[in-house]
């Protein structure tokens, strides 16, 4: 089976699943499930390059720990609201994880550095992720199609660009492959998605003086998050950040864009209401 039919069979199956939890199930948990799923998914994945996991030391004990931590981080933001429970998660967060790594008492050579890579991990992907379940709170599914689509034009258009037009390079030394040109159809593919999805369809009172400026910050803060990603799997030297998903690679491969796009229209929500 070649790489894209496993790439199609894997979007069927996900396309469903992410359309019945925004706009089926009239409750938060579907999407509060897919954010816990992506968000510790994705954390774990982080964890297993930086560390690394090996078999002599699996390391599930920080694992595990980090995991429910960050579960947690996604869960109790939205159903107790973010400024109540994320500070406390986050203090708890650090003095339980120290605690676990002080544990492991024959990994103490290595003890800072795994300290230093949980936390990350925990603000990486579970504490972005934990936005979503909020848009999704706030009464407005709308806005959790914008978001995936903001993430979505930014990337296929900035793809299509890049072969196009292509000539100067954006940030070789990371990925090699990207263009300024290709940024360019970046921010083009996002705005559109911000006017045509949004103000055009979905949600006719997000004035276009908004979209625009929206669709820009939020493609220039998902091409930053793919870069970052590149950046991680250059520095820990893995092709993929896992296999989970046949034909795309890991979790993190899949949300690294929409892990810093999500922010960008969670906040613009929460300022503009």
């Amino acid at each position: 089976m070649g790489e894209t039919t496993k790439r199609a069979l894997t979007a069927a199956v996900l396309v469903p699943i992410v359309l019945v939890a925004i706009f089926v199930d009239p409750t938060i948990y579907g999407v509060l499930a897919l954010a816990i799923t992506f968000g510790v998914g994705g954390q774990d994945e982080f964890i297993r390059m930086a560390l690394p996991v090996t078999d002599e030391d699996p390391a599930l004990r920080l694992r595990v720990a980090a995991g429910l931590l960050g579960a947690a981080i996604v869960v109790l933001p939205a159903l107790y609201g973010p400024g109540i429970t994320m500070p406390p998660m986050l203090a708890f967060s650090v003095l339980a994880l120290g605690m676990v790594v002080l544990s492991r008492k024959q990994h103490l050579p290595d003890a800072g550095r795994h300290f230093g890579v949980l936390l990350a991990g925990l603000l990486y992907a579970p504490a972005l992720m934990s936005v979503l379940p909020l848009l999704k709170d706030s009464g407005r599914p709308e806005w959790l199609t914008i978001v995936l689509c903001m993430a979505f034009f930014s990337d296929t258009v900035a793809y299509f660009f890049g072969r196009a037009f292509g000539k100067h390079k954006l940030y070789p030394a990371v990925s090699p492959a990207k263009s300024w040109e290709g940024a360019f159809g970046g921010v083009l593919g996002s705005t559109l998605a911000t006017v045509g999805v949004g103000s055009l369809w979905l949600l006719p009172d997000l004035p276009i003086a908004h979209a625009i400026p929206l669709g820009i910050f939020g493609s220039v803060a998902g091409q930053t998050g793919d870069l970052v990603e590149s950046m991680l799997k250059r520095t820990f030297g893995v092709k993929d950040s896992g296999k989970i998903l046949p034909g795309h690679g890991g979790l993190l491969d899949r949300i690294d864009a929409l892990l810093f796009v999500a922010p960008v229209a969670y906040y613009y929500v929460a300022l503009s209401s």
